[in-house]
């Protein structure tokens, strides 16, 4: 049985359990950077109200971009501190 399972693995390599991942840490991680991405954005409409071109780009393009950045910053960081 053991041979068959090292067949399925690359270069007939064996698997380690390893720990469980911390998967609410990471949606929390999540939520925090779309938070922080709606504060700034709102922050920034503020700031340049007189640029309405500037505040759509930021919104549709900038904005999202940032919170996903952010999310994979914190999911690799969470990654890195658990092993």
């Amino acid at each position: 049985m053991e041979e068959e399972l090292n067949k399925l693995t690359l270069m007939g390599g064996t698997e380690i359990k390893g720990k469980k991942y911390p998967i609410f840490l990471e949606r929390l991680g999540l939520l925090f950077s779309i938070i922080l991405t709606i504060f700034l954005t709102l922050t920034i409409w503020n700031e340049f109200e007189e640029y309405i071109w500037l505040n759509v780009l930021l919104s549709i393009c900038v904005a999202p971009l940032f919170a996903l950045s952010i999310a994979e910053i914190i999911g690799r960081l969470i990654q890195y501190l658990k092993n």
